[in-house]
């Protein structure tokens, strides 16, 4: 079994090793959602992603849902990638989509509508520091699970509590392209009605979870691709979450996991880090599937 301490300084090391090297073309890769997306970037404080660090702050691999541990965005800015990718995560754990709609656990959590509003007051004007443009950066959203989590159970038609998140989602991703930006991708909600937390719950709970978030993946990929084909100039790619780590919940051995429902944070041997969140390892698997995405229609991202 590898050392994952090991392993994370091996990679930091290389990522270091890359200031001795002229300066290659960049890519920029935006990244906003919640903690399976969050590294702890501070766009505020900085530094912004560069040679010496591709994700400006913290450290690689960051702070994310499971620790220091990496999570998909650390995979594919410093593994799976196939160029130098500069990554500003906007990403904070626990976001919702909007506060006013869903309340996040805590009042300081910034929304996925404060993240945007953070990267239109940073970086979507393309500063000499941050020389994007619309062919080479791509803008991820990866959002919806504490939005279910912290509504699924209240009163009225889910259904249509989905559509009125959508709609504010997409009016968030509205104003990213009218910075510019035309590579988007989206990721869908996992099955965290399969979490450790919720299997301590009655079955209709996870039952009823369940229900809502298959209802929010139809309507967001029917959004995703209506919002492919209505705007110019964009590529929209929509990568399934759920079905690989219901995959992997399903066949846990068959991907070097013990079981489906004990956790912890050795990346080789559980699916969950925590109660939660799924683990490095499973994250490993969506970057790799992501990157394979990337491969037939963002190449050489």
């Amino acid at each position: 079994m590898v050392n994952a301490f090991s392993a994370l300084s091996t990679i930091a090391a290389l990522i270091s090793v890359v200031c001795s090297v002229p300066a290659p073309h960049p890519k920029y890769w935006f990244a906003f959602g919640d903690s399976y997306s969050a590294t702890g970037f501070n766009v505020t404080t900085g530094p912004f992603p560069n040679l010496a660090n591709p994700f400006g702050n913290p450290a690689y691999p960051g702070y994310t849902a499971c620790g220091i541990f990496t999570n998909y965005i650390d995979d594919l800015t410093a593994v799976n990638n196939k160029s130098l990718i500069f990554t500003y995560n906007f990403a904070y754990g626990g976001a919702t989509i909007n506060a006013t709609l869903v309340t996040p656990y805590l009042p300081t959590v910034l929304s996925l509508g404060d993240q945007v509003d953070e990267y239109l007051n940073s970086v979507a004007s393309r500063p000499a520091s941050t020389p994007w443009t619309p062919e080479n950066s791509l803008f991820s959203f990866f959002i919806g699970i504490n939005d279910i989590g912290n509504s699924w159970y209240q009163a009225g038609s889910r259904t249509a509590f989905n559509n009125v998140l959508l709609d504010n989602y997409f009016a968030l991703v509205q104003k990213v392209y009218n910075t510019g930006a035309r590579n988007f991708l989206f990721i869908n909600v996992p099955p965290v009605d399969r979490s450790p937390l919720m299997l301590a719950e009655p079955a209709a709970s996870q039952a009823g979870e369940k229900t809502v978030i298959n209802e929010f993946n139809l309507q967001l990929a029917a959004r995703v691709a209506k919002f492919d084909l209505s705007q110019k100039g964009v590529k929209a790619l929509y990568y399934d979450s759920h079905t690989r780590v219901t995959e992997i919940l399903d066949n846990p051995t068959k991907y070097g996991f013990i079981d489906n429902t004990t956790y912890g944070t050795d990346a080789t041997d559980y699916c969950w880090c925590n109660n939660y969140h799924i683990s490095p390892g499973v994250h490993s698997y969506l970057a790799k599937d992501i990157s394979e995405l990337f491969a037939l229609t963002l190449t050489p991202f």
